[in-house]
Formats: C-alpha cells, sequence, structure tokens
C-alpha cells in the first residue's frame, strides 16, 4: 500500500504557517481544526513542521515568553518528508526510527499532503476489517467433512 492511497482520501487541505506567522496563530489553527502538525512553507517550498512537541519545547526553552515567537523559532527545519509512492511499511519505519508522528508528503519539491500516525492506523484498520471479513466468508463457506466424505463415494 502507497501513501497516496491514503493522501487522496483525506479531502482536506494542508494546513500550515509561513515562517513569520506567530505561534498563536499556531496554536489557534491547530485547536480550530483539531491537528496535532502544520506545515511552514515559504514560496511554496515546504521549510519546516511545527508540532505539538516543538511548541512545548520552545516554551520550556523560553520560559513561556510567547507573544514575540514565531513558527520559525519553534519548527523543526528540515524536516522528514515522505513520497507519494513510498509505502506504509517506509514511511511507518521513518515514524518510529525517527520517534515521530507527522510527515509531510513531498513530490518533485512540491509539498502534496500530511501524513499522520492516525491516518496509517485507520488505513490499516481498514485493511484488517476486510481481510477479516474475507476469512470468515471463506470459512462460512468451507464444504463440511460430511459433504466431502459424499461426494468422494
Amino acid at each position: 500500500m502507497k501513501v497516496r492511497s491514503i493522501t487522496k482520501n483525506k479531502g482536506k487541505p494542508v494546513i500550515g504557517l509561513t515562517p513569520t506567522d506567530p505561534l498563536d496563530r499556531a496554536v489557534t489553527l491547530m485547536i480550530d481544526n483539531k491537528i496535532a502538525s502544520l506545515v511552514v512553507t515559504e514560496n511554496d517550498k515546504l521549510v519546516g513542521i511545527l508540532s505539538e512537541r516543538d511548541l512545548l519545547n520552545i516554551l520550556h526553552e523560553k520560559h513561556a515568553v510567547w507573544v514575540p515567537l514565531t513558527a520559525k523559532d519553534a519548527m523543526t527545519p528540515d524536516p522528514f518528508t515522505c513520497e507519494p509512492d513510498n509505502t506504509l511499511e517506509e514511511v511507518m519505519n521513518i515514524m518510529v526510527d525517527h520517534n515521530i508522528r507527522h510527515l509531510p508528503v513531498v513530490y518533485k519539491g512540491k509539498l502534496e499532503g500530511m501524513l499522520s500516525i492516525t491516518d496509517i492506523v485507520e488505513e490499516l484498520l481498514k485493511k484488517a476489517k476486510f481481510e477479516n471479513k474475507l476469512l470468515r466468508n471463506y470459512i462460512q463457506n468451507w464444504p463440511d467433512a460430511e459433504e466431502g466424505a459424499e461426494a468422494s463415494e
């Protein structure tokens, strides 16, 4: 399964900011959209990712000096990314290896979407339910042992 199969069905635009946007705008966007990370773009190029974890780190470092801080102050620059044709196994390995929960999806330098660990879990759960249903149908339609014995006589 490829990243593309998840991002094309999400349907939502990628929500983000510019490096000069104030952090209070970032918090407002996260709360209003019920999301945990934002892409940071400049001239339509991905320059960073701003996560809840980044916000906590900057607040701790700056001792809650909030107002003058911008997205650039807190974001993770040059974040790990994936491409639409990466497999889910590949992106799960990136997330686990680097302890991250969100991956911007970039194709030929252009931001195409955002993939979250929740997106992956939902897709895998949907696949597991489908496979479970197929197996149940297969087992329910399995010929009985008696029917098999009668057929061989």
